[in-house]
C-alpha cells in the first residue's frame, strides 16, 4: 500500500512524464525544409559576380595515419542561396555581421505565390505589385510582425538551366521576375501600418534578384534596405512551403562587413500550421495549463 507520504512524490512524477511526452510531441511535431541550395559549381549565381569555385588543397592519411581531407574555396559574397545585406544597396545599412539574430532565428515565414500570374502574363519581367500582396493578406490575414516574407515566382523550377534560370538575351540582359517598388515601398511600412514592433524582417525570391532581370536601378532593393530589411536570393523549394504558418532561420556566412554571404535557410513546418503566422502547436499551448495542473495537485496532496 503506498503511504500517504509517497502520494505527492508519486503524483508529480506521473504529471511530470506526461509534461515530457508533450514537450516530445512538440519537439519533434514539425518538418524542416531546405530552402537552400548545395554551394557548389552549379549553384546559382548572377553572370554578373563570380561564381563558386572549390579547390583541393590535401587529400589523404598523414604521418598518424589520420585522414586529413581541406578544400578552398572563392566566390562572390552574392552566389547561389544568399542573403543581401541592407549594405548591398544602402550605403549606411546593415552590414551582414549587423544583422540581429532575433530577425534571422525563427521568425514566421510567409510565401507570396505568383507563379500562376507570371504563367498568365508570359512576361519574364514580371514585378509583383502591392495588389498581389493585399491580395495575399485578404485571403491570409494580416503578415505577422518579424515575418520573412517569400515571394514565389516559380522560376526555381528552372534552375537546372542556366539559359532560362537567368534569361540572358541577345543584348546580354537578364530576364526574370522581381517585386515592383510599390510593393517593396508596401512592405517596407507593412509594420508602421498595422502597429507592429518590428515589421518586415526581409523579403526572399526564387529568382537571381529581388529586382527584375532588366532592372539597372534597383530599386525594389534600395526602398528595403532603407529599413534595413534585408534580402534572400535564390531560395529552393518554396513550392513545398504552405503560404503561411511555418517559420523560417536564416544563417548566413558572418562576413565582416559583407554585402551579403552564402546562407543555409531551414523552413519549420508544424503538421498542422494554422491558418495564418506561425501560431505555437496544439501541444505547446497545452503546457501552461498542464504545468499549473501539476503544481496544483502536488499542493493538494501536501494539504490531504
Amino acid at each position: 500500500m503506498t503511504s500517504a507520504a509517497a502520494m505527492p512524490t508519486a503524483a508529480v512524477a506521473a504529471a511530470a512524464a506526461l509534461v515530457l511526452v508533450i514537450v516530445g510531441v512538440t519537439a519533434t511535431s514539425a518538418e524542416l525544409f531546405d530552402l537552400s541550395y548545395t554551394f557548389n559549381e552549379n549553384a546559382p549565381t548572377s553572370p554578373k559576380f563570380s561564381a563558386f569555385r572549390q579547390e583541393l588543397q590535401r587529400s589523404g592519411r598523414n604521418k598518424l595515419g589520420i585522414w586529413v581531407e581541406v578544400h578552398s574555396f572563392c566566390s562572390s559574397e552574392h552566389s547561389g542561396t544568399h542573403i543581401n545585406a541592407p549594405r548591398h544597396h544602402y550605403e549606411t545599412g546593415w552590414a551582414v555581421n549587423d544583422i540581429p539574430n532575433a530577425r534571422l532565428w525563427r521568425v514566421p515565414g510567409v510565401v507570396v505565390d505568383v507563379s500562376k500570374r507570371i504563367s498568365q502574363s508570359r512576361n519574364k519581367n514580371y514585378e509583383v505589385t502591392v495588389r498581389d500582396l493585399e491580395a495575399w493578406e485578404r485571403e491570409h490575414g494580416v503578415i505577422p510582425d518579424r515575418a520573412l516574407v517569400f515571394i514565389h515566382t516559380g522560376w526555381g523550377k528552372m534552375v537546372n538551366n542556366s539559359g532560362a534560370y537567368t534569361g540572358v538575351d541577345p543584348l546580354n540582359n537578364l530576364n526574370f521576375p522581381g517585386v515592383g517598388k510599390g510593393a517593396a515601398e508596401w512592405l517596407a511600412k507593412h509594420g508602421s501600418d498595422h502597429g507592429h514592433d518590428t515589421g518586415v524582417v526581409g523579403v526572399g525570391i526564387d529568382t537571381l534578384s529581388l529586382d527584375k532581370g532588366v532592372s539597372v536601378r534597383f530599386p525594389a532593393q534600395v526602398k528595403l534596405f532603407q529599413s534595413n530589411i534585408y534580402g534572400v536570393e535564390n531560395v529552393a523549394n518554396l513550392d513545398k512551403l504552405p503560404e503561411s504558418g511555418f517559420y523560417v532561420t536564416v544563417m548566413p556566412m558572418k562576413i565582416g562587413g559583407g554585402s551579403g554571404a552564402p546562407a543555409r535557410v531551414i523552413a519549420e513546418v508544424d503538421e498542422g500550421p494554422g491558418p495564418n503566422n506561425a501560431s505555437p502547436t496544439p501541444s505547446t499551448l497545452l503546457l501552461p495549463p498542464l504545468l499549473t495542473a501539476t503544481v496544483a495537485t502536488f499542493y493538494w496532496f501536501l494539504e490531504a
